[in-house]
This record gives C-alpha cells, structure tokens and sequence, in this order.
C-alpha cells in the first residue's frame, strides 16, 4: 500500500474497500498478561509496520551497500547533488505513507500500525533533507489523525537511537551501539521519549512507545556487558516517559 498516489489502481481500491469505522476513542490498558480496550475487551494488535519511510533502509530499496540512512542519502548526493536530494527527500516523506495506505491497512481487519523513526526528527541534526526539531512531530500528528479517522492504533517505534542501539544498518550508527556507552547520550534519548510521551499523553490513538528497536546483536564480543546496560537505560526510559 506504501506509495499510493490518487489515480492509481491501488487508491481506487482503498476507496472500494475502506471500512466506516469507529474512531480509537479511549485507551487501551493492561490488564493481567493482556490488552483491553476502554470497554474492557481483549485488545490484540494486528497490524503492520510502516517500514522504509521515516527509517529507509537499504534492503527495501533493493540496494546492495548502502543500507543505512545516511549512506543512502550520501550516495544520492553523490548521484544528483545536494539540492535534488533534499527535493527528493521532502517528497518522498509526503508521499511514501499517505491517508489512503493507513486507510488500505484498517480495510484488511488490521487494528494498529508500527512507526518506526529516527531520533534526528526531534533534533537540528541533519536528516533526510530537514534538521527541524518539530518534524517528527509533524509526521506523528499526521498518522495519529488518519488513524483516529479509521478507527486504528499507533505504536512509535524509536528505530535509530542517539548513538546507535545496534551497530547494524537501521539504527543509522558507526558500526557500534555507542549510545551504551554514553551518559550523554543516554540523557538525549530518555528526553526525546519524554518530549514525545508528554506530547501524546492524553492521545488514546497512541497504543504504546516501542523504546528501543532491535538492540545488541549477537555478534558482539561484550554483548553481555552491553545487555546489562540495556537494561538499565530501557528502565530510564520507561521512567521518562512515565513522569509526564
């Protein structure tokens, strides 16, 4: 559904096939080992994840070396210079995701979707054309209203962190999970999750914040040193975004 664009075949069945769906009105919460929604029913996530358009990665585009963001944009530069990348780039995020994917996602029964992003959306460091702080922001308002409008859950998924959680290609790091070995970066991170809870705090849309994507690959000779980290720093972070 990724990419649908008026006209095309795709969007003409999205309109087909929408559901009239109720909107997300109240918060799902926790109860014993399970999910209930505000009328106290089971609440299990079906769903999908908006992959490839606030993360690009190098496989979905069927590359073969660059694979991380700033590889990938490096390459582009490369390719057409500075200006035509950052023209792509703006074009690609308005595009890539639109109403009608969300709206294609909750025809097929699907109750939630997973957004990945890039901790760069909430900084001046520059990212796919932009160093604005607040466009991370304005992408999550976006998705969160198209899914009020039907009827579905948004579950944001910090995918690169300050630093790197991985040391792979969709963290967007240096080849190691630096931000373990950061205080610094440590305090970045925890704060970006609580400007962004304290934002979404009354937001019944938002199911969930996924804090940290796929961290500590095996491969990494003091990868238990690195997992006892881990665990203290997702506690931060859970603690952060608890206070507000």
């Amino acid at each position: 559904a990724a990419g649908t664009c008026a006209g095309s075949p795709v969007a003409e069945v999205v309109v087909r096939f929408t559901r009239s769906a109720p909107p997300a009105a109240g918060f799902v919460r926790v109860a014993g080992t399970g999910l209930v929604d505000e009328n106290g029913k089971a609440f299990r996530i079906r769903g999908t994840n908006l992959g490839n358009w606030l993360v690009p990665e190098g496989y979905m585009f069927d590359f073969g070396t660059c694979e991380s963001p700033r590889f990938i944009d490096e390459m582009f530069r490369q390719l057409v210079g500075p200006e035509e990348t950052v023209k792509f780039w703006n074009a690609f995020k308005d595009n890539y995701i639109t109403e009608a994917d969300i709206a294609f996602i909750a025809a097929t029964g699907s109750n939630t979707v997973r957004l990945p992003f890039h901790y760069k959306l909430f900084t001046v460091e520059d990212y796919l054309g932009s160093n604005d702080p607040e466009e991370g922001f304005r992408r999550f308002d976006d998705v969160i209203g198209w899914c009020r409008r039907h009827g579905m859950k948004v579950i944001l998924d910090m995918h690169a962190c300050p630093g790197g959680q991985s040391g792979t290609n969709h963290d967007d790091s240096y080849g190691y999970p630096w931000l373990f070995r950061s205080e610094a970066l440590q305090r970045q991170y925890c704060g970006i999750w609580r400007k962004i809870a304290a934002r979404y705090a009354n937001e019944p849309v938002v199911l969930g914040y996924d804090i940290m994507n796929e961290p500590i690959p095996w491969y990494h000779s003091d990868k238990e040193e690195l997992n006892a980290v881990m665990a203290k720093v997702q506690r931060r972070a859970a603690d952060a975004i608890r206070e507000v």
